[in-house]
Order: C-alpha cells, then sequence, then structure tokens
C-alpha cells in the first residue's frame, strides 16, 4: 500500500469527491437499492464523513454532514427524490440485512506532518467489507469518534504551543445590537474544539471585539492586539476577522488587514479558496487576506458561522506550526 502523504489525502478526498458528485447526479437511485446491493447509502457516507470530522477535530454535525452529501438538506432530498419502497425490495433488504453493518470502535485520527508523510496505515478500516456506521445513531458515533481523538487523561505531554487568539467580528449590525455576533463565538468554538480533541495546540482567548464595517475601527482594532508595545496585546499571536471580505462597498476587513500587516501570507486564503469554492461557488467572491504583524498571524474570515467552520477547517491542522515558526526567537508573553 501507499505510504500516507499529503498527496495521497488529496487523493482519496478527490474520490470521495466524485463519489458524491455521482450519487447527486444518480438521484434516481434509491438508498434501499444501494444498501441491497452494496451494504451501504448515502446516509452511511453521510455517517462516515461526519465520524471523520470528529476524529479530526473538526465541527461538522450530521445534518451538515448529509446536506453535503445529498447537495440539500436530508428532508427536502426524500421529499423530492425518495419513492415508497416496494414488497420486493423490503423482502431484500430484509434478506441481506446482515450485510448492512458491522460496528467496528473508530480508530485514533493519523495526523498528517507538516515536514513529511505520516506513519503507514491501512488502505480500509477492516471492516470485512461491510458497513461499520449504517445502524449506529450519528451522535453515538460522534461520541465515540471525540472520545478516541482526545487524548487519555495524563497521556503525553502539554501542547508545546500556546494559541493566543483575539477576534474581531466585524459587522455593522452585530455592533449595532440588531442581532447577536454568531461568527466570533463559533470561531472561538471552532479553535477550542479542535485543540482539545487533537493536543496540537493549548488556546487561551485574550481578546475579543464587534466593530462595525468601517477600516478605521478594524485596523486601529488589529493594530492594539498586534502591538509589542501595548499591554493590551497581553502575547496574542493570532488573530482571526469574520466578516467583510466580499464584495459590497462596505466590505473592507481586507483593505485593513493589509494596511497593518508586515508580511503576507498569500497561501492561507488560497488555499482556503481551492478547498471551499468546492463547496460554495460563491467562494470565488471572497477577498479574504492572511498576514503577519509583529509575533501575531492574521488571518479573515466570512461572516457566516457555517462559512468560519468550513475555513477554519483548511487552516487548523497547519495553525500550531505556523504560530510557532512566527515566534520564533521572540520573548513570551
Amino acid at each position: 500500500a501507499l505510504p500516507t502523504s499529503p498527496l495521497r489525502l488529496q487523493a482519496e478526498a478527490a474520490a470521495f469527491r466524485e463519489l458524491v458528485a455521482h450519487l447527486q447526479a444518480r438521484a434516481d437511485v434509491q438508498n434501499i437499492d444501494l444498501m441491497n446491493l452494496a451494504g451501504f447509502c448515502r446516509n452511511c457516507l453521510s455517517k462516515w464523513y461526519h465520524k471523520g470530522a470528529v476524529e479530526a477535530g473538526l465541527r461538522l454535525t450530521y445534518d451538515e454532514a448529509c446536506e453535503e452529501v445529498y447537495a440539500m438538506p436530508y428532508s427536502e432530498w426524500k421529499t423530492s427524490h425518495q419513492a415508497k419502497a416496494t414488497p420486493e425490495q423490503m423482502a431484500q433488504f430484509e434478506a441481506t440485512k446482515a450485510q448492512h453493518a458491522k460496528h467496528t470502535p473508530p480508530k485514533a485520527p493519523v495526523l498528517v506532518s507538516l515536514a513529511g508523510a505520516a506513519p503507514d496505515v491501512p488502505a480500509a478500516a477492516g471492516t470485512g467489507g461491510l458497513s461499520n456506521v449504517c445502524c449506529t445513531p450519528a451522535d453515538e458515533l460522534a461520541a465515540s469518534a471525540a472520545a478516541c481523538a482526545a487524548p487519555a487523561d495524563g497521556a503525553g505531554a502539554a501542547p508545546a504551543v500556546q494559541v493566543r487568539a483575539a477576534v474581531l467580528t466585524v459587522s455593522d449590525r452585530a455592533s449595532a445590537g440588531v442581532y447577536e455576533d454568531e461568527s466570533g463565538p463559533e470561531a472561538v468554538a471552532c479553535l477550542r474544539q479542535y485543540g482539545e480533541q487533537t493536543g496540537a495546540f493549548s488556546l487561551a482567548v485574550e481578546a475579543t471585539a464587534v466593530v462595525p464595517d468601517e477600516r478605521g475601527a478594524i485596523e486601529a482594532s488589529l493594530a492594539e492586539w498586534t502591538s509589542s508595545s501595548s499591554a493590551a496585546a497581553a502575547g496574542v499571536n493570532l488573530v482571526l476577522t469574520t466578516g467583510g471580505t466580499g464584495v459590497s462597498p462596505r466590505d473592507v476587513t481586507p483593505e485593513a488587514t493589509l494596511a497593518v500587516a508586515e508580511k503576507l501570507l498569500p497561501g492561507i486564503p488560497q488555499v482556503i479558496l481551492e478547498e471551499t469554492r468546492r463547496r460554495e461557488p460563491m467562494a470565488v467572491l471572497s477577498r479574504a487576506a492572511a498576514g503577519i504583524r509583529g509575533g501575531a498571524i492574521i488571518i479573515n474570515l466570512p461572516g457566516r458561522p457555517k462559512a468560519v467552520r468550513e475555513n477554519l477547517a483548511v487552516v487548523l491542522p497547519i495553525l500550531a506550526h505556523a504560530v510557532s515558526e512566527v515566534g520564533k526567537g521572540r520573548d513570551p508573553a
């Protein structure tokens, strides 16, 4: 078998996307037919996707996984495409039920190092060709996978990297109290969950704020949090912004970020775009930027909580390494 590497993982992800696209194009094929012939269906695929996300420390609900697989909410797909099973289909379903599921415990996540390939792992999960999620409730899978992904009490040393984060929400309406900020808390939750479940870093949230879509207000917050001479900076080494990355006249977060950044990190928004445009075509309109100021990395994220999760899912695996590299040679806070 080929060794696990970032390139192999990309190839496997491409195969997954093609399978999902094929199933979306063949909505005429019923789930019960898939179960009768192959022992798995679109729901199994959604549960594998959800389980894998939890094992990787990503925030993805089962409903969201279903929406990715079905290209719409599952309830909508059932209304539009699911036919009532015939007596013959139900009879075959019962006759082949022994081949529909075999439950095995989730495996620990294999984290790919930025420096090279991860250890070799088997190409398949060793389920003997049987779906290992079909009859398992999604919440049970998530709990089992999370327990596997999280380090055992007292096992191993504390994370070598401490992420000291500040999160800036940029929104006219949230800053005016028209609605409650959801994207900023979502960014914090994503950071915390990934750090706790993978042990890649520990997290301290040093500051959060909500400002209107005004370039001056955005620049002032970014400069204050990343200034080595400011007591408010408190050693911040990561700043996430949410909102203001689009093409409307009021979207000025990238301009504010570029104005204060001392170095740019163009690869971060580039790889985010490459991944997210596969699910959301409008992602190509994002003008998000990323850069470095002082000892802090600044990354622009979209304003919707779901988009925040999807963008961070791309960045989180490299975050500890990036923060560590930027912090080299600097005095700890």
